[in-house]
């Protein structure tokens, strides 16, 4: 019988490889996804806030925006509180191509969550969210 900390990494793991799978059915990598996700609907955001939505290190969200400039997809601005830190921003490029990837995947999102239900939904959320405050909260115990 499984423990609590083996379920809970299994359907932990589960969801993650599905959204690689999907990004790996659409040729992308599964980190740009992640980082698309966090630009998705923002005027502009840092490298630092996209680490912290994503859980993403910053070498590895440092080369997704790399290769995001390098296609045209955003640009960088200077920071409006720190002029060091750079703003990124989509390009009309860039959003059109978001668009492409994450409209199908927001849709299939979308139904799951009709189908799971709000009350479901809210409970998944605030459970989630619990086991991140408390997790956090035990990992400062242990540095």
């Amino acid at each position: 019988m499984p423990t609590d900390e083996q379920k809970l990494w299994g359907v932990w793991g589960r969801a993650n490889g599905l959204y690689s799978s999907w990004a790996a059915s659409k040729n992308i990598n599964y980190y740009l996804l992640f980082v698309l996700y966090a630009l998705e609907g923002e005027t502009a955001v840092t490298q630092k806030k996209i680490c912290m939505c994503t859980g993403l290190t910053k070498q590895t969200v440092n080369s997704v925006i790399r290769s995001l400039k390098e296609n045209g997809y955003i640009e960088l601005a200077k920071g409006h509180e720190d002029r060091r830190e750079k703003q990124i921003l989509l390009t009309e490029k860039g959003a059109a191509y978001s668009s492409e990837l994450l409209t199908p995947l927001r849709r299939m999102e979308r139904r799951v969550l009709e189908i799971m239900g709000s009350d479901r939904v809210r409970e998944m959320v605030d459970n989630i969210a619990l086991f991140n405050t408390v997790l956090e909260k035990e990992m400062e115990k242990e540095v």
